[in-house]
């Protein structure tokens, strides 16, 4: 079969530059020994034609082509530059590994099904989402402890670092950035092991752990207040809820409890981490709050707004990790996992302008904690405006996959126009346009061709013809190469 073919062959080609890589050794030969288990179930397709392969596979097989792509990639990149650029871009190499290992473990579900029963689970524990995080964690600090230990070490890499430093003296801000780099790395080089953040585990925090620090108000409304604080040296978002509906410690506790032992933790860039809850019982009355990643730049909603002049391959990389985030949530080991609630309120843009998804994990515990109010002055955006048409039509009908599709493409519509979508508009008004009349808000005739397919694709009235979130993906990704 072509296909398997052109999949053994690029993975025969990274299994070479893998053993000749220098930097990022290990999280390299992870990458190489996950594909090589891929390929297992693979070699048993080379003898069979088309005809003999189901749609499912055959559609798993073009995703892991486009995978093993990015992977040779990745692997090439970080081949050829210097261990120094490597240094300064730790965090861009942590996230690009993650991306890859993430679509590794999504082709591992459907290459299952060539194997027999027996085989599948051995064949699947080599992808189980704990095993990966743990193995993923263990190899970064391998390659942070390489790259470390020759900054320390080494003068040369001193001397290269002021070289640096000179050639960029006379460019606006360069010089301050990359100072702070540095500095970021040196304090993260001297923490200690147990002070730093557990990559995925969801935990009740001591309030001791969050006041070594003052906080920083951000926002506040009638039920919480945002501010911005420190948990082991990382800037944090700590959620307070105020006048709770539950005033019981012990009852908060209970129910935290048991929605982490079912909340499956979604690894992913683009989705927002939660660190946990804290209650600090100092008081008579306990205040309850919940401790999230810091995003600097506050919803996408307020960016677009401030924004106005953002480039096309900004808005398009914003696009992109929008979709990527949704990707995450619809792509799960088990069945589809739904937001229920996509708007462009509903994601957070952090540093570097990456946009992540947030307000779906520890849902349960914050709404036995938050008390809702009637809002006083209208939303920006109506919630509507996000509404498919299906839905605008019955109460009745059944929020799905192709329901949410539509609603991220009213968000991308709005990465890409940075208006509000159906400004002044009633849901009435909404109805007879979206559902009567079949109506989409135009586009800017300055959008790029390919992304005004993508988003017209995502609106499309007929649920059917709406694109998945991994075709939306792989359609942004085309667009930023």
């Amino acid at each position: 079969m072509e296909i398997a073919e052109k999949v053994l062959s690029i993975a025969q080609v990274i299994y070479t530059q893998c053993e000749h890589v220098k930097y990022c050794q290990s999280q390299c030969k992870r990458l190489r020994d996950r594909i090589q288990t891929l390929m297992r179930p693979i070699m048993t397709l080379k003898a069979q034609t088309p005809q003999q392969i189901s749609p499912q596979v055959e559609k798993t097989l073009k995703g892991l082509l486009k995978t093993l792509e990015k992977a040779q990639e990745l692997v090439t990149k970080y081949s050829q530059k210097t261990w120094l650029q490597k240094f300064f871009q730790a965090s861009d190499i942590k996230e690009e590994f993650m991306q890859v290992n993430v679509c590794l473990g999504d082709a591992a579900q459907g290459l299952s099904l060539l194997l027999q029963a027996e085989q599948q689970q051995s064949f699947l524990k080599v992808f189980q989402q704990d095993t990966c995080n743990k193995e993923d964690d263990k190899d970064i600090k391998a390659d942070k402890a390489f790259l470390e230990e020759l900054l320390a070490s080494s003068k040369e890499t001193r001397d290269a670092v002021d070289d640096v430093h000179n050639s960029v003296k006379n460019m606006d801000g360069k010089v301050e950035e990359l100072t702070q780099m540095v500095k970021m790395f040196v304090e993260e080089s001297s923490m200690k092991q147990d002070n730093t953040v557990p990559r995925k585990e969801v935990v009740e925090i001591m309030i001791e752990n969050l006041i070594k620090t003052p906080w920083t108000l951000l926002t506040e409304t009638r039920s919480h207040v945002i501010y911005k604080g420190e948990y082991h040296k990382c800037p944090v978002a700590i959620k307070v809820f105020q006048n709770p509906v539950i005033t019981c410690a012990m009852t908060v506790r209970d129910i935290f409890k048991k929605e982490i032992e079912t909340m499956k933790i979604f690894e992913s860039p683009n989705i927002l981490r939660m660190y946990g809850i804290c209650i600090d019982e100092r008081e008579s009355r306990p205040h309850f709050s919940i401790v999230m990643e810091y995003c600097r730049y506050g919803t996408l909603r307020e960016v677009l707004t401030k924004n106005p002049e953002l480039s096309w391959d900004d808005r398009i990389q914003m696009a992109l990790d929008v979709a990527r985030g949704i990707y995450r949530l619809h792509h799960t080991e088990v069945k589809p996992r739904l937001h229920g609630s996509i708007s462009s309120i509903k994601f957070l843009v952090a540093e570097g302008y990456c946009v992540k998804l947030s307000g779906f994990e520890l849902c349960k515990t914050e709404s036995s904690i938050k008390r809702n109010y009637k809002e006083k002055k209208s939303r920006q955006v109506s919630p509507s405006a996000y509404t498919s048409p299906q839905g605008l039509a019955s109460l009745s009908h059944i929020y799905d996959l192709h329901s949410e599709i539509y609603s991220l493409g009213i968000v991308l519509w709005e990465i890409a126009t940075g208006k509000i979508p159906f400004e002044g508009c009633s849901t009435k008004d909404i109805y007879q346009k979206v559902y009567k009349e079949r109506y989409q808000d135009p586009l800017g005739e300055d959008c790029p061709s390919k992304l005004q397919e993508v988003i017209n694709q995502c609106r499309a009235f007929e649920p059917s013809q709406r694109p998945s979130a991994e075709e939306i993906v792989d359609s942004l990704s085309c667009m930023t190469k």
